[in-house]
């Protein structure tokens, strides 16, 4: 993503790529663990491993913000730097 000269402006369209393709994998997991968890027997084995999947992909997508504020400095450090510091 870097070069000598830091970030390009033309690589920010990549990085939301990134970001929607991960918000929407998220999105389409959590979309199939909850069906497939309505047709299981609630307390059984697979029902709880489907549950626990469920809140980890809960855990992880609370980050989502977190990742999107990253980047976004990432690449206004990046473009800044390349026209003050470098």
């Amino acid at each position: 993503m870097m070069n000598k000269k830091g970030f390009q402006i033309t690589e920010v369209p990549s990085l939301v790529v990134v970001l929607l393709v991960i918000s929407i994998v998220l999105g389409v997991g959590a979309t199939i663990l909850t069906q497939i968890q309505g047709t299981q027997t609630s307390g059984t084995l697979a029902y709880n491993i489907t549950g626990e999947g469920l809140d980890s992909q809960e855990d992880f997508s609370q980050w989502q913000g977190t990742w999107v504020v990253i980047v976004a400095a990432a690449v206004v450090i990046g473009i800044v730097g390349k026209y003050l510091f470098f």
